[in-house]
């Protein structure tokens, strides 16, 4: 059976992405609560849960309402969420689906009733709990399980779903590391079969735009996101790099930028990675290195993806719910050195994952 879950974060771009992937996965209802900081207007945030600009229609009607005369759960409970499936008002009729989710406003997770509500994993998509001692505060309210959608900023155990689940024993709180991570993870894992890890990795990823950029130049909390986003390519860094090392310690060294390019969705990631011949035990070429991805692809199909198409385009990858998309014509060897062109929806890939994980994961004992 599936976990019963809890995302905080409402109306940010992973919370709705979430929804979406779980709505996608036929497990919506598995979904028992979610909660912002503080009070918000829920008949805008319906609207645009079940209208993305970039991912356009929710696969079910999204309505709200407030909390009638008897239902409050808790202090801080102030409305409702209602999915609905499509055409149930235009045909006059009682919805076949209809899920109601409730509503908290807490800026301090440990006030939320999720011990009373069964909640067995609680996702933090604010990006805010990134600590241990943050998202104990979850676990605190009552929740079994909580995983961090962002890399951890302390030594929180980085488990991406179908790489290295195994670290996952039943942990109480883990991360999911990032969208990048997710891209060259199953790459990375896939190669390892026949020639180990990497002894260098280089990365970088032509990144879509995100909410932490600005629109217009301004003062942002990272310099290099203060520059106007649909009027640059803006070079940052990426995360990416240290969660592999994490993940794998097999790894000497890992290199990366970050190109943030304006489109809003679909990223490409260019993956370098130089082994060391002398313990190479196959021979390193074209059709070896895909044949291994293969290999991968046939048992971890929603990580990896062999594309039919020649060549990446980000748009190719847009509400695809997989972890990495590889073209095979944009595979390269060259000596020791393997170099792999995949692309990867950001938002709705990660948020697939990151849903999947969230129901399958094992809880602590």
């Amino acid at each position: 059976m599936s976990n019963t879950l809890f995302i905080a974060g409402l109306g940010g771009r992973i919370f709705n992405n979430t929804l979406r992937a779980l709505a996608d996965q036929g497990e919506l209802v598995q979904l028992k609560g979610v909660s912002a900081s503080g009070i918000k207007d829920l008949l805008e945030i319906s609207e645009k849960i079940e209208h993305d600009s970039t991912h356009r229609f929710f696969s079910y009607d999204v309505y709200s309402r407030e909390v009638a005369q008897g239902e409050k759960i808790s202090e801080g409970h102030f409305g409702y969420l209602v999915f609905a499936d499509r055409g149930s008002v235009l045909e006059k009729r009682e919805p076949v689906f209809k899920h109601e989710v409730p509503v908290f406003a807490a800026s301090d997770p440990s006030t939320l009733p999720l011990s009373e509500m069964g909640i067995d994993v609680a996702i933090d998509a604010t990006g805010k709990f990134l600590t241990k001692e943050k998202a104990q505060t979850f676990l605190t309210a009552g929740a079994k399980k909580v995983i961090m959608s962002a890399p951890a900023k302390d030594d929180t155990p980085l488990v991406c779903f179908g790489i290295n689940d195994e670290a996952d024993t039943g942990l109480a709180i883990v991360s999911r590391a990032s969208c990048t991570t997710n891209c060259a993870a199953p790459i990375v894992k896939a190669l390892s079969r026949d020639y180990g890890m990497p002894k260098n990795i280089f990365l970088n990823t032509t990144h879509a735009i995100t909410n932490s950029q600005l629109s217009l130049d301004g003062n942002a909390s990272k310099f290099a996101n203060g520059f106007g986003c649909m009027d640059n390519i803006v070079v940052t860094d990426t995360g990416a790099t240290k969660s592999l090392q994490r993940m794998f310690p097999g790894i000497e060294n890992t290199f990366g930028i970050s190109c943030r390019v304006p489109v809003t969705d679909g990223s490409i990631l260019s993956l370098v990675m130089e082994y060391d011949e002398g313990k190479l035990t196959k021979e390193l070429n074209k059709a070896n290195v895909l044949e291994a991805l293969r290999d991968f692809e046939a048992k971890h199909p929603i990580n990896l993806r062999i594309s039919h198409r020649r060549t990446m385009v980000s748009t190719y990858v847009i509400g695809r719910g997989i972890g990495s998309i590889i073209a095979p014509g944009q595979i390269e060897v060259l000596g020791n050195i393997v170099h792999v062109v995949a692309g990867y929806d950001n938002e709705y890939g990660y948020s697939y994952l990151l849903a999947m994980s969230a129901l399958k994961a094992p809880l602590p004992q």
